[in-house]
């Protein structure tokens, strides 16, 4: 067998962040594995010394893993991280896969670094154009759909689809509050902006499941900052509530109190997802309970009614959401307090 080399290698960029570690592989194939991603085949294997028996041996114990046929990796390299392995499987399926080919839908997501809800990474999912129909095969989902330029970027020399076009193909396929939370979030960490979205969707209107990938896209904010607002936002809409302006900072005299998930305008109430008020005065490192519950009364006593929702129910829209909301629209209401804050909203984001 070849000496073994240890080689410390990085895969950066929407790849992956964490370290390679190459413990086990001759200086060559070592190279070669680092410039794939962490990955081999068992014919550069064998190309650069080793035989089919030390093949055998070395995924025997464990010190290979066999991500596909004929394709391995360093155990190293294996990592606990779904969305990490993931993109090892897509680098796996890449050095079996003939043509110029796209990672797509949740592959390029995963790759992008959007948010996700409960996504299903169990198969790799790359697009193809003209590869004559759609099917599934060797746990890889083939597309085949137009790729035109402008909807194609690189990560490490992996081709993708673009940000704006990756959030609509996943709109088309998947339900419309995964679609949302996915799409909310590239444009909130600017992966894209709103207008390069629906660019997209008018060149994909036409495109099976193009009327959901148009409610996601015309319902998108850029301001969600999690999933959970995302799911809040959506339980607001199907509930009957009206939708809040979002990120908004208040102010009463003393200056600012809060920056708020939520902010009824008209109806002097705030809504927080999960209760978690968001400081950024200083001492924003010192935060707990006692100063939430304190921000809380400054709201308050600034004549804002204030009031909470959770990942489960905004997640399975219960009716206790549009309780709470219109319980609050109501104290707020009939409140004899002094309306003291000050509002200020965030910069529009086209």
């Amino acid at each position: 067998m070849p000496a073994a080399d240890p080689v410390d290698n990085a895969v950066s960029g929407g790849l992956s962040s964490s370290k390679i570690l190459v413990m086990t592989l001759a200086p060559r194939l070592a190279a070669l594995a680092s410039a794939q991603g962490g990955v081999f085949t068992a014919a550069q294997a064998t190309a650069v010394g080793y035989n089919n028996r030390e093949l055998a041996r070395l995924h025997k114990c464990g010190a290979w893993v066999r991500l596909r046929r004929g394709v391995y990796a360093e155990r190293c390299v294996i990592t606990d991280d779904a969305a990490a392995r993931h993109l090892l499987q897509l680098r796996a399926a890449l050095l079996t896969l003939k043509g110029p080919v796209a990672a797509s839908h949740v592959t390029a997501a995963v790759m992008h670094g959007f948010a996700l809800l409960h996504p299903d990474l169990s198969l790799v999912h790359i697009t193809r154009e003209g590869a004559g129909s759609s099917r599934t095969e060797a746990d890889i989902r083939h597309h085949d759909a137009s790729l035109p330029p402008a909807h194609l970027t690189k990560f490490d020399g992996v081709s993708t689809t673009s940000a704006a076009r990756t959030a609509v193909d996943l709109a088309r396929v998947t339900t419309y509050q995964a679609a949302l939370v996915a799409t909310e979030s590239a444009v909130n960490k600017e992966l894209m902006t709103l207008r390069e979205l629906r660019e997209v969707m008018e060149f994909c209107k036409d495109w099976p499941g193009a009327r959901n990938a148009g409610r996601v896209v015309a319902f998108a904010s850029p301001y969600s900052e999690s999933a959970g607002e995302t799911l809040g936002r959506i339980a607001f809409d199907e509930l009957g509530v009206p939708q809040p302006k979002q990120q908004v900072l208040i102010y009463d005299r003393y200056g600012l109190i809060a920056r708020c998930d939520y902010f009824f305008e008209g109806r002097d109430t705030v809504g927080e997802f999960d209760g978690k008020l968001k400081y950024v005065g200083e001492n924003a490192a010192d935060d707990p309970l006692y100063k939430e519950k304190q921000r809380e009364d400054r709201l308050r006593e600034a004549g804002l009614e204030v009031f909470r929702i959770g990942y489960a129910e905004s997640l399975g829209k219960k009716p206790s959401v549009r309780r709470k909301a219109f319980a609050a629209f109501e104290r707020a209401e009939g409140s004899s307090r002094t309306r003291s804050y000050r509002h200020v909203l965030p910069p529009p984001r086209e």
